[in-house]
């Protein structure tokens, strides 16, 4: 019996062991999984897709497409139908007839004819079936709908160079978060290493004092804390930052993503200011947006100075009645109020003019004309110089980053010697070795911050002109 129980015990212990093994291979394979890298044009077009920005730009362009089809759908007949139906009561038509004197003084009397309506016997009633057909087709509009057609084809192309502008500025913001991300990763790199030395110093010193070495004091341990503790304040504050970046990129991303750029770096930019701005005012969909917007403007004025003068075209329209309830066996005419049908046809001039209200709206629409030539004339005027403005300081942030190259060896040797001399025992002052690590760690800073605003400079100049590499 008790060999039997130890048999399975063995057994059960054996399955779970085999289960505990199943279950860490497989998450082991899980956790080992490579993550999926994007570089920063494939993050940008997945930051795209997820906002859906791009969608309702497509949508703006369809309007603008509506709005088109609607102008060319003037050149077809207006259609308008009216129909209807209801109870009707009993209607009977008495002639006119001559009626003699019933005094039989000779004079005869004139009895009109009129209907004569029956609404108390409700059993009598019937229905009344109406129907009216109007229509209006323009033949010549005197360059209205010319207007009105180059104005709505315009604004389906102002339209789509909208829509790349606003692709523009989601690449931006797209690229604001990617280089955000490597900013805040390589600033960990430099720090995480730098303040486990920074704890070895410390316990180094603690020692010394425990030793009563001479020349340490309590004060240079103290010096060492306060600086550590602002040191330590800076990395916990960046962890948060990077874990809020962290929640934003997986949110577009999913779980288990990696950048292409592990560390920050110069992007490459090779365009000169007379090529942007050629190419601003050229190619690129701001130039695009400005002359397809004066072009509508000057379209819109000359639509309002055109519907001063009349359409030509036809008109026409056709009546139909039935109605059951009426007896007009003894109506004199052919076609009675109540039954029977007409229509004309014609062809003409049509107006339909206000003439003070339109003069208004012909002024309005040149002076918006005009104050959009102003506005684009300022613009063009004032795109060269902000070009160079911002190529300036592109070039101003690329000497920086050149300064702190150099700087960034100084800094960083002057680090080694004084952790090594400190090392050695063959200094025991902490304000050198504390001077070198804060001039160390302000210059990586300040170096990684260039090259972010370098990159974010270049983001900029191509939201602004338009202009990729």
């Amino acid at each position: 019996m008790g060999k039997f129980s130890d048999f399975t015990f063995s057994g059960a212990s054996f399955k779970r062991t085999l289960l505990s093994f199943f279950i860490i291979f497989f998450s082991s394979l899980y956790l080992q999984a490579d993550p999926v890298v994007y570089t920063k044009d494939e993050f940008i077009e997945k930051f795209i897709e997820k906002t859906g920005l791009r969608d309702a730009s497509k949508y703006k362009v369809q309007m603008a497409e509506a709005d088109y089809d609607s102008v060319i759908a003037q050149m077809f007949p207006t259609l308008k139908i009216v129909t209807g139906i209801g109870p009707f009561p009993k209607y009977v038509y008495e002639p006119s007839e001559i009626l003699q004197d019933a005094d039989g003084n000779g004079v005869p009397e004139f009895k009109e004819g009129k209907w004569h309506k029956y609404y108390s016997d409700i059993t009598e009633w019937g229905i009344a079936v109406r129907t009216k057909i109007e229509f209006v087709l323009p033949i010549y509009t005197f360059g209205k709908i010319y207007a009105g057609k180059h104005a709505a084809k315009a604004q389906v192309e102002l339209r789509k160079a909208e829509s790349k502008i606003t692709d523009l500025k989601i690449k931006k913001e797209a690229a604001t978060i990617y280089w955000s991300w490597v900013m805040a990763q390589s600033y960990l790199d430099v720090m995480e290493p730098a303040m486990k030395e920074i704890d070895k110093v410390e316990e180094k010193l603690r020692d010394m004092l425990y030793e009563e070495k001479e020349g340490v004091t309590q004060k240079d341990l103290n010096k060492l804390l306060i600086e550590k503790e602002k040191i330590q304040y800076l990395y916990d504050r960046l962890l948060l930052q990077t874990d809020t970046l962290k929640s934003l990129i997986t949110e577009i991303l999913g779980e288990n993503w990696a950048f292409a750029d592990k560390e920050m770096k110069k992007q490459e930019f090779s365009k000169e200011i007379p090529e942007l701005v050629d190419f601003m005012k050229q190619n690129s969909p701001y130039s695009t947006y400005l002359q397809k917007g004066l072009y509508i403007y000057e379209k819109l004025y000359r639509l309002e100075v055109r519907r001063t003068l009349p359409d030509f075209g036809m008109t026409g329209s056709y009546s139909y009645r039935y109605t059951s309830s009426v007896d007009e066996r003894n109506y004199p005419k052919t076609n009675s109020p109540y039954n029977g049908y007409d229509g004309e046809i014609g062809i003409g001039l049509i107006f339909n003019l206000n003439i003070m209200e339109q003069v208004r709206k012909i002024q309005k629409a040149k002076a918006e004309f005009n104050y959009m030539k102003a506005q684009a004339f300022f613009a063009e005027q004032n795109v060269t110089l902000q070009i160079q403005k911002k190529y300036n300081d592109l070039k101003a942030l690329d000497s920086h980053i050149l300064h702190l190259k150099t700087i960034r060896k100084t800094a960083k040797g002057m680090m080694t010697a004084e952790y090594a001399n400190y090392e050695s025992g063959m200094t025991t002052d902490t304000k050198d070795l504390i001077d070198a690590v804060k001039a160390f760690f302000e210059n990586e800073q300040e170096y990684i911050k260039a090259v972010y605003d370098y990159n974010m400079k270049i983001e900029d100049i191509i939201e602004f002109t338009g202009a990729t590499e």
